[in-house]
């Protein structure tokens, strides 16, 4: 009887243990992951995420006094959009480019048609956008790439605008992570 007893208060020891502590131990990222902001997106809200090489990420939303000027650039990048790129990324490899730089993506709660500077039968060409991704300091990759999803659909862009005004204003918020 007393070895019950035992293997019973040792159980709860072990239990009390793990509540406690769980909320301290650092999250692990499993390798084919991309570490994610802890705070969850909200919902209906579009929001941009920065993210660091290496480091961690943060979400801005339209109440953020940095989101504004973002947006605006984001908006600006996607108007810029001037090629189409024949490729593709596999999500793995997406997750992979996105552990390895720095990126801002502006997500979308619904699809969103763009009007781009692309000339597509005489017309500047629209892409419907839930997420643009915007890498900063990606290696052996077009400076001037933008990553577009879109439900099922990944498109790959060249853009006639440059990433200077995007890195000065992420820079900051970059620091802070």
């Amino acid at each position: 009887m007393k070895k019950i007893l035992y293997i019973v208060i040792a159980c709860a020891a072990a239990a009390a243990l793990i509540l406690v502590a769980a909320p301290v131990l650092p999250e692990t990222v499993p390798e084919n992951q991309t570490a994610r902001p802890t705070d969850a997106p909200r919902e209906k809200i579009s929001f941009i995420e920065v993210h660091a090489r290496g480091g961690g990420s943060t979400l801005l939303y339209p109440e953020d006094p940095r989101y504004s000027a973002l947006e605006a650039e984001c908006r600006e990048q996607i108007r810029c959009i001037s090629a189409q790129y024949k490729t593709g990324f596999s999500r793995e490899e997406l997750d992979a480019m996105k552990r390895n730089a720095t990126y801002v993506a502006m997500h979308f709660p619904v699809s969103t048609t763009c009007e781009t500077s692309y000339i597509v039968d005489g017309s500047p060409k629209e892409i419907i956008v839930n997420e643009a991704i915007f890498f900063l300091d990606l290696e052996d990759r077009p400076e001037t790439m933008i990553i577009t999803r879109a439900e099922n659909e990944t498109g790959v862009w060249d853009t006639s605008r440059d990433r200077r005004e995007f890195r000065d204003l992420v820079a900051p918020i970059v620091r802070e992570l």
